[in-house]
């Protein structure tokens, strides 16, 4: 067994929130897609086993959470397909110690569920979550992609291989 030394990711630095290139929020909370494969149960002779279906991807959400009330967000509940950018540093220690700033974006196509309840009190700060309901997600980390789903353009790219093209392929 080797002894492989990797990277160690730090804190988030600060993050910026962008709608349809224009943007409308700083330091948010973002809660990023899960993707969740659709499952496929083979029957084999010692039972049932669950697969995952190739290039099939459950609904995808993702979740803002905005500080304050503004035309930030207004434009983020904008009830049509919006395109979302976030970016986000963090700091990372690299294998030779040197200690640098990483730089993360995820681009989102989504359309708001909701817009958001506010609750007002005296003294504190307004919270908003805003969940979407995402069609498209696309992560890099350091300019390399990580994962891109396009559930309408039938795209699912995980570490550079897409699990949805054989599908088309053979279609």
């Amino acid at each position: 067994m080797s002894n492989v030394v990797l990277d160690v990711r730090g804190p988030i630095n600060a993050t910026t929130c962008y709608v349809n290139n224009t943007l409308v929020a700083r330091n948010v909370t973002l809660t990023l897609p899960e993707v969740t494969h659709v499952l496929g149960t083979i029957k084999t002779a010692l039972g049932e086993q669950d697969m995952p279906l190739y290039g099939l991807v459950d609904s995808m959400e993702a979740t803002i959470q905005k500080i304050g009330c503004d035309m930030g967000l207004a434009k983020i509940c904008q009830l049509r397909s919006n395109n979302y950018e976030f970016r986000w540093t963090q700091q990372v220690t690299r294998t030779n110690g040197k200690i640098e700033v990483g730089g993360c974006r995820a681009y989102i196509r989504a359309v708001p569920k909701v817009v958001p309840a506010i609750e007002v009190n005296p003294g504190d700060s307004v919270e908003l979550d805003i969940p979407l309901a995402v069609t498209r997600y696309q992560f890099f980390c350091e300019g390399e992609e990580i994962v891109l789903v396009d559930k309408l353009a039938g795209i699912c790219r995980i570490n550079g291989e897409d699990y949805a093209s054989s599908l088309g392929n053979l279609l």
